[in-house]
């Protein structure tokens, strides 16, 4: 990939790993502070949220004459605190990029947060920021953010939906695995249910199969999921031969999974799992119905 093609895909990485950051902890409002000795940042949102990262400086921006100074060459910046900016110009040492090894050079601020999206995607950082230091804006990287607040903020936080653009066909293996499972049990639990009640449509009948259903449920869902009532078909609504993981969004410990089922009549549906970690695992937290966009609960 050459330069230029490589910063636009490093512009669009970053956007979306700050919309996440901003659905969960509100880094766009957050109140910010560097500690060079330690190496972190910490970030303070309104909400009460506090998110604590490790920092790398990438480099500053001066307003009143638009020149911008490298990390690597900026004599308040920490050695330390450079390391990912280093890794630039050794990027451009390589590819002849004059820009990334030129110590201090006429900019704008628009270059300024290319290079800080570049510097984000080589270096494998978590996000990056722009903070006000006086007349020079700081640019910074930053890795897996530690948050604290109170159950109440937490419990808020963790309700935000990923929009669209944070959704990719990337899904990881563990999620992909416990998913897939929860499909077939899902097409399990419903094929079994029918059968039962098309041999004896009684009480019993109707009974086992919710005592069934409950046990799914705590087996593949949240603790506190109180599920609607069951209903199940001739033509199951879901199925690991015809339904389709399409993408998923992860923020934080949740995960949403964008699948579609495709009937035996050749009918498209689109679904969307909610899933949350718990203690290393992946349990389901809600199954929607998706319908031009509306949302109906299917669990």
């Amino acid at each position: 990939m050459n330069y230029r093609d490589l910063v636009a895909q490093s512009i669009e990485e970053l956007r979306v790993k700050t919309a996440a950051h901003d659905r969960l902890w509100h880094l766009t409002e957050a109140d910010w502070s560097v500690d060079q000795d330690t190496g972190e940042i910490v970030f303070s949102a309104p909400t009460g949220m506090v998110a604590t990262c490790s920092v790398q400086i990438i480099g500053t921006f001066d307003t009143t004459d638009s020149t911008w100074l490298w990390a690597w060459g900026h004599p308040s910046v920490q050695p330390p605190l450079s390391t990912h900016a280093r890794r630039m110009r050794e990027y451009g040492e390589t590819n002849r990029i004059c820009e990334l090894t030129t110590r201090k050079l006429v900019s704008t601020e628009e270059q300024c947060w290319q290079f800080t999206a570049l510097a984000c995607k080589l270096n494998e950082a978590q996000g990056a920021y722009r903070g006000p230091a006086g007349s020079a804006l700081v640019f910074m990287t930053f890795g897996e953010p530690k948050l604290t607040g109170t159950v109440e903020q937490d419990a808020v936080a963790s309700t935000v939906e990923p929009d669209d653009t944070a959704f990719t066909s990337d899904i990881p293996p563990a999620v992909r695995a416990k998913l897939r499972g929860f499909i077939q049990a899902l097409h399990d639990w419903e094929v079994a249910a029918y059968q039962t009640s098309e041999r004896n449509d009684s009480l019993a009948a109707m009974n086992m199969a919710k005592e069934t259903y409950a046990a799914l449920i705590r087996e593949w869902c949240v603790p506190d999921l109180t599920p609607q009532p069951m209903s199940y078909g001739s033509d199951p609504n879901h199925g690991p031969d015809t339904e389709q993981l399409v993408s998923a969004a992860i923020v934080g410990d949740l995960c949403r999974v964008r699948t579609q089922h495709t009937n035996s009549t050749g009918f498209a549906s689109d679904y969307e799992y909610h899933l949350r970690l718990i203690g290393g695992d992946w349990l389901t937290e809600q199954l929607y119905y998706v319908d031009q966009g509306e949302k109906y609960e299917m669990l």
